[in-house]
């Protein structure tokens, strides 16, 4: 019988929310699918005084600082950074 390597990455989507021009914290959610993030942008769509921020993260440093292989400021070039990186979106879903 052969081992076989299989790569089993997992990934976690991070979605930071906060008002413009003001000093508040970001808010972060997490999220372990495309499709769950999906579900919540419909149910919980952007609000124009606010500022987003989208993140593929791979795991964490030995700081734990989020490792992203993808980021952006806007949904639409998030998906696209993430198809830019050679990932298969289908596969985080």
């Amino acid at each position: 019988m052969r081992n076989i390597h299989v790569n089993t990455a997992s990934y976690t989507l991070l979605v930071a929310g906060k008002k413009k021009n003001t000093g508040e914290e970001w808010d972060v959610l997490e999220f372990s699918s495309l499709t769950e993030l999906k579900k919540y942008r419909k149910s919980h769509p952007e609000k124009m005084a606010f500022s987003y921020s989208y993140a593929l993260s791979q795991g964490v440093d030995k700081q734990f600082r989020h490792i992203n292989i993808a980021e952006a400021d806007h949904f639409k070039q998030f998906l696209r950074q993430i198809k830019r990186a050679g990932l298969d979106i289908r596969a985080i879903c």
